[in-house]
């Protein structure tokens, strides 16, 4: 077996590699001021070159839901290293970013959809929830990477962990990958912040939510664990109360702070999830 066959190599050192590669290549490629917001653009990048490695490039057209969760991630990316190449303000770039994954979980659910009163409710919430987590993200978009960026760690470890339960290996994988992938950018932005959260991160947080589609509607995880992870994207509120000092040490203090409590949620959701699934089958991976 190779190196690059490892399961710990694929779901963490890669993706965390690639992350922490593309981040920087892409900083000091775009010059000082462009490349400042575009380096969160390695965080989705590396996620795709992890889903390669892991499951390899989809055909087109894709014949799965996997396969079309790819090629939209694809267009997710391309567009958000538009819009930030273009200097697109935060918020719009959150408008786009929010059209163009509204449109990319109808593609990647609609061998369910309509479907009955269940799949209507599960899709309205997912795509409720991402756009409050795409306006939460969006607020700190000129300020810095770190702290959208530990909302994504804390949301993808969550998503993770429930499919664990849920027996979606594929899912699982993929988004301890993407967790991995952040945790690049995060390297870059400890102790001090180098980088912004330009468009491109807003679509590397939409991967994250296709990925939640993708066990939503086809795979047996109890998703309704999920919501409990939403008040990750609040976390800031709670640590910007903290008694913390407006230094160096205060600042990169306040990270460690953010990343504790982001993950709260995120443990929650995992475990409301092993409850809801007692008595079924665990997954093997």
């Amino acid at each position: 077996m190779s190196l690059l066959d490892d399961l710990v190599v694929q779901t963490a050192v890669f993706p965390l590699l690639a992350g922490l590669i593309g981040v920087g290549l892409l900083r000091y490629a775009a010059g000082p001021a462009r490349g400042r917001r575009l380096a969160a653009a390695g965080v989705a990048v590396a996620f795709l070159a992890a889903y390669a490695l892991i499951v390899g490039v989809p055909a087109l057209p894709p014949p799965s839901s996997m396969g079309r969760l790819f090629w939209s991630a694809v267009a997710g990316v391309v567009l958000g290293i538009a819009a930030d190449v273009a200097g697109l303000e935060p918020k719009r770039g959150s408008l786009l970013v929010g059209v163009w994954l509204t449109a990319a979980l109808g593609w990647v659910a609609y061998p369910v959809l309509p479907g009955g009163l269940p799949t209507i409710t599960a899709a309205a919430v997912l795509v409720a929830g991402a756009w409050f987590a795409l306006s939460r993200t969006a607020s700190h978009g000129a300020a810095g990477a770190a702290t959208p960026g530990v909302v994504l760690l804390a949301a993808a470890l969550a998503v993770g962990g429930v499919a664990l339960v849920g027996a979606s290996a594929s899912v699982a994988q993929l988004a301890f990958a993407l967790a991995a992938a952040t945790g690049g950018l995060l390297l870059w932005n400890w102790p001090v912040e180098h980088h912004a959260w330009g468009t491109a991160g807003q679509a590397a947080l939409g991967i994250l939510v296709l990925l939640t589609a993708a066990l939503t509607f086809f795979s047996s995880a109890p998703v309704e664990a999920l919501v409990a992870v939403l008040p990750a994207f609040l976390a800031d509120r709670l640590r910007d109360r903290l008694p913390l000092p407006d230094t160096s040490f205060g600042r990169a203090a306040g990270t460690v702070a953010l990343t504790v409590i982001a993950v709260v949620p995120a443990v929650a959701a995992v475990g409301i999830a092993v409850l809801l699934s007692a008595g079924t089958e665990a997954s093997g991976y």
